[in-house]
């Protein structure tokens, strides 16, 4: 017997019809088991609900339905909210179906040739996509839903992927705290806004797992819209120090700089750089700028004073370590400094005067007052650095060479015993 070819086509198609009809049975049951939740709240029907849209996803002849789509991302965003722990526990990852279901709801409801088609895990899809999306000409099918998903649900799925995010990242999961980072900025972007929070987010995220590229990328366009303040490019500073590129370093503090002309840390990270090349010059004119900025800071008046020291400049280095201490009584390495900066300046002086010959007394003579006069001024700085140190050994020597100079038996004695002497 020959198979009818017209009967065989007729039944084919009347199953196909059937088929889609069921399908599209359970889309509608899917719609009105979200509608009875939202209604009752009762998590059953959420599971109902759900199970349906999934079987029609997977259904060739409604997958690329925009209802198919829309309903799921309901039924999804409802899970999300749902109040009882209970309840949201049965669908996990639903923050995520939910934004996912939505994403596809809006490709099959952009109407124009082509974009149905898009696969959006290609870049150069997604970007086509998100034009579309920010074209306020871009015409849809169903613009209550591009209503609905625009103007209500994304400024919520925004506010949870940066709260899950932080969450996330206080756990130690980086990697999740990335990717909900990463979330909250695109759902953002799709409604024409920067998310300053999630870009920052983001960018500590990535620089945690290591993933350098990404930082620098976010950090940069954070300085952009200038968030995270000059805390920002010290991050940068602080990635190009593990890189070992000290070119970018400090090309990324001088760029904190111009925006944050006045911002101590800065400027002393800048300052630690002309300290280590030599360029005192330029040390000592950011010093001044600096200690403007921050005229109570110990450290910056005893760095100064260090430069001045080193480069011969007596008196301005007494006046910044005697500021030192003014600002921090308890500071050692100020005090010892200036009592052994004196000290040794008495001692060129003395090294001087043993260099006189006998019929030059009157050149011996000045050279031996100098050497006393530095001598006395080195006393109290060095007094005060026993004071705050006991214990410090090269202090308590260059005191007993002053007590016996200056012929004070009692001290001198004092002191040689500390440093183990009879």
């Amino acid at each position: 017997m020959k198979i009818n070819l017209k009967i065989m086509s007729l039944a084919l198609a009347t199953l196909t019809v059937g088929s889609l009809s069921a399908q599209k049975s359970k889309l509608v049951s899917a719609y009105n088991y979200n509608k009875s939740y939202e209604r009752d709240k009762d998590c059953s029907e959420l599971e109902k609900g759900i199970e349906a849209i999934e079987l029609v996803t997977k259904n060739e002849s409604t997958a690329k339905l925009l209802k198919t789509w829309y309903y799921g991302g309901n039924l999804y965003f409802n899970a999300a909210l749902a109040p009882e722990p209970e309840c949201s526990s049965k669908f996990p990852g639903s923050l995520d179906k939910s934004y996912s279901f939505y994403i596809e709801a809006i490709k099959y409801n952009i109407d124009a040739p082509g974009a149905a088609e898009l696969d959006l895990t290609k870049e150069a899809d997604q970007i086509q996509f998100a034009s579309y999306i920010m074209n306020r000409q871009t015409k849809y099918n169903e613009i209550s839903y591009m209503r609905d998903i625009l103007g209500q649900k994304f400024p919520y799925l925004a506010n949870a992927f940066v709260n899950r995010g932080v969450e996330e990242f206080q756990t130690g999961n980086f990697e999740k705290a990335f990717k909900y980072s990463q979330n909250s900025v695109e759902v953002n972007a799709f409604l024409g806004k920067v998310d300053s929070l999630g870009l920052f987010n983001s960018a500590i995220a990535a620089e945690r797992l290591k993933n350098y590229d990404q930082a620098l990328e976010l950090y940069t366009a954070l300085t952009q819209i200038k968030y995270g303040g000059p805390n920002v490019h010290l991050y940068i500073a602080n990635i190009y120090e593990n890189r070992g590129d000290t070119v970018k370093r400090v090309e990324a503090i001088r760029n904190g700089l111009k925006q944050y002309p006045d911002n101590p840390d800065l400027i002393r990270e800048e300052l630690n750089h002309l300290l280590l090349t030599g360029q005192t010059d330029a040390a000592l004119a950011n010093f001044d700028k600096a200690i403007a900025n921050d005229p109570e800071n110990p450290a910056m008046f005893y760095n100064r004073g260090l430069i001045n020291d080193q480069i011969g400049n007596q008196e301005a280095a007494a006046t910044d370590y005697n500021k030192a201490l003014q600002y921090d009584p308890s500071f050692f390495d100020a005090a010892y400094n200036l009592g052994a900066m004196y000290y040794n300046i008495g001692v060129d002086w003395n090294n001087k005067a043993s260099n006189y010959g006998l019929d030059e007394t009157t050149k011996y003579n000045e050279a031996s007052t100098k050497a006393n006069e530095f001598f006395a001024l080195a006393k109290p700085a060095l007094e005060k650095a026993h004071e705050i140190n006991p214990e410090d050994r090269n202090t308590i020597a260059s005191l007993t060479k002053i007590y016996a100079i200056e012929g004070n038996d009692a001290k001198y004695l004092e002191m040689k015993k500390k440093l183990g002497g009879k």
